[in-house]
C-alpha cells in the first residue's frame, strides 16, 4: 500500500512546497486548503498520516484533527505551524489527537524523519489492533510472542490448556512450555504456513501453528492432540513411539526398495467417551489397540503417536494395490474381532498412506506427509484410503497463504466493489443492485469470494473486511443520491460473524454518520443458515439493525432450513430465492408450484421476493407471472465495476423479457 499523506494548509505556496518534497520522497500526497475539504478527501482516501496547519479560517487545525481522530482513529495526525502556536497545540498533543508538533519553517530532513516516525506508529498501531482482535475473537488458544520468543500475552483458551493464569505465562519463554530446540523453534516461527507437532512439559502432544505474524510479534495457535485424560499413556505402552517409528523408517529407506507407511486414526473415540464415560471408553480403546497390534503383525509394525492416531509401517507393500489389500484385510480383522466380543459400538477410522520413496525420501518427510494427509481428510465423510497428495497439501498451504494475505488486503487497497443490477419485474426497470466484493492480489490474482470469504469468516478477518465493504457501499450510495442516479437501493452482505461482535451496531452507526448515507438506501443481507442457528438471538440482532433504518434481507433461501414459518418472527423485508431453486423452473411443475407458493406466502407477510441466478428469458417471464418482485442474474446483468454499472442503468432496455 502506498504511504498516503494528507496536507492541510490555507496557504497554497506551502502546500506546493510540501507536495514536491514528499512526492520526491516516495509518498502519495493529497492536499486540502480547509478543514472541510480535508474531511471530504479523507472520505475517499485512506490517508495514514494527516499534517495540518493550526491557524486556518472556519475550522482551525485543532478542531480538524479532533474530528479526524474521532472519525478515523487509525490515522496519525501532526501539526505543522509557527512556534507561537505551540501553547495552543499543547492540549491537542496531550489528548493524543496529535502525534507531533512540527515547526515552520521546517528543515527537510527533520520533517521527513518525523513523517517516517508517524508511519511507523501507524503500522505499529494497526498491527497491534489486528493482534488484539485475534486474541479477543480468534478461534482456539493463542500466545503472542516477541521476536525473541518471549510470551507477551495469552488468551483464556491458552491459559486453560497450559494450566496457567495470564501472569504465569507473561514474560516466560515459549520453549519453557513446549519441547523444541532452538533450530526447531526458529524454523517453525519462520514458516507462517506450516504446523508442528510437539509435546509439552508433561509429555502431552500439541499441534502448533503460526496464526499471524508482523515485525513486532507472532501469534502462535495451538491445540491438544489428545484428551488430557486420553488413553495413550494408560493403554498403549506396548506400542512403538514416534522416535522408534522414525528410526524404523530410516532403516527401511536405507534398503532402497519401495514400501508404505500408513496413518490410522480412530476418529469417534470422543463420541464413545461422551456416551460411556472415559473409563469404559478407555477400555474399549485398549481392546482396539490390542486387536490392531495383533492384526498388523503379518504386514508390519504398529506405533501410537497421539489423538487416537496409529502409525503402521508396511515394508512389503511395493505398490498401491498391495497397500489397499493389506489395509483392507487388517481393518476387516479388527471389525470381526469386535463383533465376536459383541461390542455395540463400531470404530470409524481415517486412513491415509504414503509410498516411499515417492512421497518422501526421509523419515521425517514421510511421517509429516502421512500425518498431513490424515489431518486434511479427518472430517471427510468418505471411508477411502487416501494417499498423500502434494497437490492437496499445496491447496491447504494456499488456504493458509490466503488467510495471511487477507490480514493486509484492506490496508494494501486490494479490494474493490462490483455491482450487479436487479430488475423490478413490476415496472420492468433497473432501480437497485447488490454490492459484491472482489479481491485482486498482486500474486494470487483475482481470488474467488467462494474461496476467501469462508477463510475470512473462520480466521476473523471478515470483521475488518466487512466494515470496509460497508463504508465503501455507503460512500457510493451517498454519492449516487447526490448525483441523482435513478437507484433506490443497494444490497450489502453481512456475515453472521460481524453481527455477533458486540460493537457492530455502533460501528455501522458511525459509518452512516461519517458518510452521510440515507440508511433507507441500504438493504443488509444475511444468510438463512446463520439466522436459523438461534432464532431468538437472530431476531434480537436483526431488530437492532432494523432500528438504524435499513431493510433486512434473507439471502440464499432454499439452501437451508427453508421454512416460511419463521418469517413472522423476524423483522425481514426481503426474501432472496437461491439460484439452485430455479434451475429446472421451466421443465419442473413441482419447482413452479414451490416458487409460486413462496411468493404468495411471502407477500402475505409483507415480504418482498427477489430471485437470483436468472439466466433465461423463459425463467424471467415465469417469475414475473408468479408475482416475484425482482430478478437478479446474468440475463439482467453481470457484476461490473461502478462506471460500467451506471452505464448499464442509463442504457438499460426497459422491456427486458417483457411480452
Amino acid at each position: 500500500m502506498p504511504n498516503k499523506v494528507l496536507l492541510v494548509d490555507d496557504e497554497v505556496s506551502i502546500l506546493k512546497a510540501l507536495d514536491r518534497l514528499l512526492t520526491r520522497s516516495g509518498y502519495r500526497v493529497f492536499t486540502a486548503t480547509s478543514g472541510a475539504e480535508a474531511l471530504q478527501v479523507l472520505q475517499q482516501n485512506n490517508c495514514q498520516v494527516v499534517i495540518s496547519d493550526y491557524r486556518m479560517p472556519e475550522m482551525n487545525g485543532a478542531e480538524l484533527l479532533v474530528r479526524v481522530k474521532r472519525l478515523y482513529p487509525e490515522s496519525v495526525c501532526l501539526v505543522l505551524s509557527g512556534f507561537s502556536d505551540f501553547q495552543s497545540v499543547l492540549q491537542l498533543l496531550n489528548s493524543g489527537a496529535a502525534f507531533r508538533f512540527l515547526q515552520k519553517p521546517w528543515e527537510d530532513d527533520q520533517l521527513l524523519a518525523e513523517i517516517g516516525a508517524a508511519f511507523r506508529l501507524y503500522r505499529h498501531q494497526r498491527s497491534e489492533r489486528v493482534r488484539n482482535q485475534l486474541l479477543i475473537a480468534g478461534n482456539g488458544a493463542l500466545l503472542e510472542l516477541s521476536p525473541e520468543a518471549v510470551i507477551l500475552r495469552s488468551n483464556g483458551a491458552a491459559q486453560q490448556l497450559l494450566g496457567q493464569n495470564a501472569a504465569g505465562l507473561t514474560g516466560s519463554l515459549f520453549e519453557q512450555w513446549f519441547h523444541l530446540n532452538d533450530s526447531q523453534q526458529q524454523a517453525f516461527l519462520q514458516d507462517i504456513h506450516g504446523s508442528m507437532d510437539v509435546q509439552d512439559q508433561n509429555g502431552e502432544a500439541f499441534e502448533l501453528h503460526v496464526q499471524y505474524q508482523d515485525a513486532e510479534a507472532t501469534l502462535v495457535g495451538f491445540k491438544r492432540l489428545q484428551q488430557q485424560d486420553g488413553p495413550a499413556a494408560i493403554y498403549t505402552s506396548g506400542l512403538m513411539d514416534q522416535h522408534a517409528v522414525l528410526q524404523q523408517l530410516d532403516a527401511l529407506l536405507a534398503l532402497q526398495r519401495p514400501f508404505a507407511v500408513a496413518a490410522v486414526r480412530l476418529k469417534n473415540f470422543s463420541d464413545w467417551a461422551d456416551m460411556l464415560g472415559f473409563a469404559e471408553a478407555g477400555q474399549l480403546f485398549e481392546t482396539i489397540s490390542q486387536i490392531l497390534m495383533q492384526a498388523c503383525r503379518p504386514y508390519g509394525s504398529l506405533a501410537y503417536l497421539a489423538n487416537e492416531l496409529f502409525i503402521l509401517t508396511l515394508p512389503d507393500a511395493p505398490d498401491e494395490v498391495s497397500v489397499h489389500q493389506q489395509l483392507t484385510d487388517l481393518l476387516h480383522k479388527v471389525r470381526l474381532q469386535l463383533e465376536h466380543q459383541a461390542t455395540a459400538l463400531r470404530p470409524q477410522f481415517t486412513v491415509s498412506y504414503c509410498m516411499a520413496p515417492e512421497d518422501g525420501d526421509s523419515a521425517k518427510v514421510l511421517l509429516n506427509n502421512v500425518l498431513t494427509s490424515n489431518r486434511i481428510h479427518l472430517h471427510s465423510p468418505h471411508a477411502f484410503f487416501m494417499r498423500f497428495s502434494a497437490g492437496v497439501a499445496d491447496k491447504k498451504r494456499q488456504q493458509l497463504r490466503i488467510s495471511d494475505a487477507l490480514y493486509r488486503a484492506v490496508e494494501h487497497e486490494q479490494f474493490e466493489l462490483y455491482y450487479q443490477a436487479k430488475l423490478d419485474l413490476h415496472r420492468n426497470i433497473i432501480d437497485s443492485c447488490e454490492a459484491l466484493l472482489r479481491w485482486r492480489h498482486p500474486e494470487l490474482g483475482l481470488v474467488s469470494p467462494a474461496l476467501f470469504i469462508p477463510i475470512a469468516e473462520h480466521d476473523g478477518q471478515i470483521i475488518e473486511i466487512g466494515l470496509w465493504v460497508m463504508r465503501q457501499a455507503c460512500l457510493t450510495a451517498a454519492r449516487w443520491r447526490q448525483e441523482q442516479q435513478p437507484l433506490a437501493r443497494m444490497a450489502v452482505n453481512i456475515s453472521g460473524v460481524q453481527l455477533a461482535q458486540v460493537d457492530f451496531i455502533a460501528q455501522v452507526q458511525r459509518i452512516f454518520s461519517e458518510t452521510g448515507v440515507d440508511p433507507s438506501m441500504l438493504e443488509l443481507e444475511l444468510t438463512e443458515s446463520w439466522m436459523m442457528q438461534d432464532l431468538a438471538q437472530s431476531a434480537q440482532a436483526l431488530q437492532a439493525l432494523k432500528s438504524l433504518g435499513v431493510r433486512i434481507a434473507i439471502d440464499d433461501f432454499g439452501t437451508g432450513y427453508s421454512s416460511l414459518a419463521y418469517l413472522s418472527r423476524l423483522p425481514v423485508d426481503v426474501l432472496k430465492i437461491d439460484r439452485s431453486l430455479i434451475q429446472d423452473l421451466e421443465a419442473n411443475i413441482n419447482t413452479q408450484s414451490l416458487v409460486s407458493n413462496i411468493c404468495r406466502m411471502a407477500h402475505a407477510l409483507q415480504v418482498e421476493v427477489v430471485v437470483e441466478g436468472v439466466e433465461t428469458v423463459e425463467q424471467l417471464q415465469m417469475l414475473r407471472d408468479m408475482g416475484c418482485d425482482l430478478a437478479q442474474g446474468y440475463l439482467v446483468a453481470r457484476p461490473v465495476a461502478e462506471a460500467e454499472f451506471l452505464a448499464q442503468v442509463r442504457a438499460s432496455d426497459p422491456v427486458i423479457g417483457a411480452d
